[in-house]
This record gives structure tokens, C-alpha cells and sequence, in this order.
């Protein structure tokens, strides 16, 4: 029942905090003490996350490069 209503509340998004919106259902599946590579970093800069080098996106590290400014010289 707390994971429906949790789900189907989509206003409460802790993004000043830098959490990923899905932190109330984390704690209720029981994946709150994990840490992932989306819960840190996911595509700011308006760059889309992919497996990057394929055309589908940019991955984590091209973004990372162009955000540094690697590549310029």
C-alpha cells in the first residue's frame, strides 16, 4: 500500500539535494544503503546517458570529457 501511494506521488523531488526522485521507494524496496552511477551522476548538461560512441547518446565519460573541456587544445 506505501509503495502504490509512493509511486503514484510524483510531486515530492528532493532535486536541490542532488537525490534521485525515487528516494521514498528506494527506502521502501530496500534499496537504501545502495549507491549507484545514476544516483550521482546522471546527464546534466542536457546530454543524454548512453553506452555512448553509437549514435544513441553520449556516454558518462564523453560527457565528463566535454564538460572539462578535454580535447580542446
Amino acid at each position: 500500500m506505501e509503495l502504490k501511494l509512493v509511486r503514484d506521488a510524483d510531486s515530492f523531488r528532493p532535486s536541490a539535494l542532488g537525490a534521485p526522485g525515487r528516494v521514498h521507494e528506494d527506502i521502501l524496496c530496500g534499496r537504501d544503503t545502495e549507491i549507484s552511477w545514476e544516483d550521482v551522476y546522471n546527464g546534466q548538461d542536457g546530454l543524454r546517458l548512453s553506452s555512448g560512441g553509437d549514435g544513441q547518446g553520449v556516454g558518462w565519460m564523453e560527457e565528463m570529457e566535454r564538460k572539462v573541456g578535454m580535447g580542446k587544445w
